[in-house]
Order: C-alpha cells, then sequence, then structure tokens
C-alpha cells in the first residue's frame, strides 16, 4: 500500500514539474523539456500527452532555429485551462484581479473599503467580487484554482492570520484565510502584500530575469519589503521577515507609529516632509515659494524639485539618502542582484529613483553595490493582486491535474 501511495505521489510531482516547466518557458519541446526537468523521456512524452488530452496544454507549433530534420513541437498552456483570484487588502482599497494560467489579468476591479466597516464586510465584499466576475467572464467555478489573498502585516502566513496590523484597529487575530474560504467555497491562501509584490515582479515584472530580488515599497503612508530567491519568498522566523519600512535609518529621528525612533517609515512620511518642506520655506530665503504653503502635496514636492526648487530638491535628497541607507543594508545582508522601487512614491518621481541608485552605487563596500541594479516596479499598482494570484497558482496547481495523475501507471 505505502509503494502505491508513494507511485502517486511521485506522479503528481513530475507532473508538477512538468506542467510548471511548461508554464515558466513556453513554448517548449518535449526533449528541452527532457533536459531541463531531469526525468526519462518516456516519463516526460506521458505526463504531456496526459496535459494535452485534458486540455491544459496545447501543441503551438513548432520549434524555431532547428535547422536539421523535421522542428519539434512545442507546447504551451491553455491561458482558459484555469484561473486564479489575487486580492489586495490596504487603508481605504480592496482590489481583486482574476488571472489566466498564462499570467494574463483578464479582469481588475478596485473598490473603496476602510477598515472601521470591519472583517466580515470585507468578506461581504470579496464574495460580491468573485461572482460578479465569474458572471462577466462566464466562467465556471471547477476552472478556479483559489484565492490569494495579499494582506498587511503583521500575519501568520501558516495560520491565515491577520495579527494585529496597525492601520487596522480592532482587526486582532483575525482569521481571514478561514473566512474567505467558507465564505467563497474556494480554496485561499495569504501572505503580506509587499511579499506577493515581491513575487509578482520575479514572475512577470522588473525581476523576471534575476534570481534575486528585494521589492521595497513606498507609499505616503508605509513602507515595507519583501525578499524573493529563485521565485521563493524569504518569510524569515514568524513571518518577519522584510520589514524595511521599520529599519532605523536615522537614531535621532521622530518617533514610529512601532514605537521606535527613526525608522524608514516615519523619515520619508509624506506628512513630515511637506511639514519640513514648510518650515524649510517659512524660516529660508527661498522666493519662488508656493502660494498656498499649508496645501503643498508631496507631488508638488517633486515637481518643484525637478524643476530645480532649492528647498524641494533638499526634501527630495535627504528622502532619497534615507531610502539608500535601507537599500545599502539590505544588500550588506542579502546581496540580491536586483532593488525594485514600487508604490505611489517611486511613480511620482524619477528624480526620486535616480538619486536612489546613485547614492547606492556609489557605497565603497560591498564592492558589487556598483552593480546592484535599481529598478521602478514594471506592474505598478497592480503588483500586490498579481502576487496574490500567482500565490494561489503556485499553492493550487495540483487542483488543475487530471484524474489520471491520482490513478495508479506510469508517468
Amino acid at each position: 500500500m505505502r509503494d502505491v501511495i508513494n507511485g502517486k505521489v511521485m506522479k503528481i510531482k513530475n507532473a508538477l514539474l512538468v506542467l510548471e516547466m511548461i508554464m515558466e518557458r513556453s513554448p517548449i519541446s518535449r526533449s528541452e523539456l527532457t533536459r531541463l526537468v531531469g526525468l526519462t523521456q518516456v516519463s516526460v512524452i506521458n505526463v504531456t500527452n496526459a496535459l494535452l488530452a485534458a486540455g491544459i496544454v496545447v501543441e503551438a507549433g513548432r520549434a524555431s532555429g532547428e535547422t536539421q530534420g523535421r522542428r519539434s513541437v512545442v507546447l504551451d498552456v491553455n491561458k482558459d485551462a484555469f484561473y486564479t483570484f489575487g486580492f489586495e487588502l490596504s487603508v481605504g482599497r480592496l482590489a481583486c484581479g482574476l488571472m489566466d494560467a498564462k499570467g494574463n489579468t483578464v479582469r481588475f476591479v478596485e473598490t473603496a473599503f476602510f477598515p472601521e466597516q470591519g472583517p466580515h464586510a470585507l468578506v461581504d465584499k470579496a464574495e460580491e467580487i468573485v461572482e460578479d466576475f465569474l458572471k462577466q467572464r462566464r466562467i465556471s467555478r471547477d476552472v478556479v484554482l483559489g484565492v490569494g489573498f495579499a494582506a498587511p502585516g503583521p500575519l501568520d502566513v501558516q495560520r491565515g492570520v491577520m495579527i494585529n496590523p496597525p492601520n487596522f484597529p480592532g482587526w486582532r487575530d483575525v482569521p481571514i484565510r478561514e473566512m474567505l474560504k467558507e465564505r467563497l467555497g474556494l480554496s485561499v491562501c495569504i501572505d503580506k502584500e509587499t511579499n506577493l509584490a515581491a513575487l509578482a515582479e520575479s514572475f512577470y515584472g522588473a525581476a523576471a530575469s534575476y534570481k534575486t530580488s528585494f521589492f521595497m515599497s513606498l507609499f505616503c503612508l508605509g513602507v515595507g519589503g519583501g525578499l524573493v530567491s529563485e521565485k521563493n519568498i524569504f518569510h524569515g522566523f514568524r513571518d518577519g521577515a522584510g520589514e524595511v519600512g521599520h529599519m532605523t535609518v536615522e537614531p535621532s529621528g521622530r518617533m514610529c507609529s512601532c514605537g521606535n525612533y527613526g525608522c524608514l517609515e516615519a523619515m520619508i512620511a509624506e506628512d513630515y516632509l511637506l511639514e519640513k518642506a514648510r518650515h524649510l520655506y517659512k524660516t529660508g530665503v527661498e522666493l519662488e515659494r508656493p502660494e498656498d504653503i499649508d496645501g503643498l502635496t508631496l507631488e508638488e514636492v517633486f515637481r518643484r524639485s525637478r524643476e530645480g526648487d532649492s528647498v524641494c530638491g533638499m526634501v527630495v535628497k535627504q528622502m532619497a539618502a534615507y531610502i539608500s541607507i535601507a537599500a545599502g543594508n539590505i544588500i550588506d545582508m542579502f546581496s540580491p542582484e536586483l532593488i525594485v522601487l514600487g508604490g505611489t512614491v517611486p511613480e511620482m518621481s524619477e528624480q526620486l529613483l535616480e538619486l536612489v541608485a546613485e547614492r547606492v552605487h556609489s557605497r565603497k563596500y560591498p564592492f558589487h553595490c556598483k552593480d546592484v541594479k535599481i529598478r521602478k516596479s514594471a506592474l505598478g499598482f497592480q503588483a500586490y493582486v498579481k502576487g496574490a494570484a500567482v500565490l494561489a497558482q503556485r499553492t493550487f496547481l495540483q487542483y488543475a491535474l487530471p484524474d489520471s495523475f491520482y490513478g495508479n501507471g506510469e508517468a
């Protein structure tokens, strides 16, 4: 009996290995698959034939570049074979995306949602969105693998619990995974939103061609991060990895909401930067100051800095200095090939991105600092939702396999 069970497990494992490689490298020939996955040619043929028969994989023409003999048939994933949902929860916003088997976002929506509405209202809204998506796209629930949920930390990822997110007062020990699973009738997995943005960038974004990358999420009200290596999230002890927003960048700096002083999140917060700019305008000799200093916005600070305003230029340079300190610490600890800057802040200012890269690359040690790439997110505000859908796809991919893989036989 044990041999039968082990045989079924190995059969499923081999099928997932082949399917994941087709998804990653498509279009791809069977001979190339055999070389990459390390299985026998017979096993690869058996698995791909079963996937073809089930409609999960399709033939996509013949390989290009082969000059001798008949060109090999190449395989691709059927984009309609299965789907996953991705949700992202943030202050004031609930976003959802539906992703097909090839990683395309086929529908995206965002709606207003505030913490005071509570967890039960969130589940109600999620159910409403899922039902609407399935109806509008005419998709059967049978081809939905599951749901990924990007949540603000701190989290207990294994238990699927939101512990006590600081910007969600009253949301303590919320079993959000089980609540969503029960209401939606679908498998659900969760992770921290910045981890999932990092995952999305590693599959479909700026980090797709890199083995190790760090995603730094820069918003007006919060800063976070996520480390991905070989397309796997590094969680650390108690899922606490990646909290770059609470890295000390100014020991004598202002108090952070976490209780510590001089955290990156506190030192580049919108209210602090605007307060600093207003103070400099009022006490300095800047002649071209805004008419409405009290109505100054961060976007205007970035614009004025770009146009040569000395006060705003000073504020932006100080902001870049703090971000580059954090980036330098990340390089010292994890040595990623790439640091991706995402969130609303990088979207506002190319100058900020350039200043951060300049400071990081000018560091004397480690010597490879100059070779670490600093890039803006390629996925923008959809990175978090996309990452949640990717997590669901990876977590529940076995549900896409046909019944034949759960019976006896060789593969």
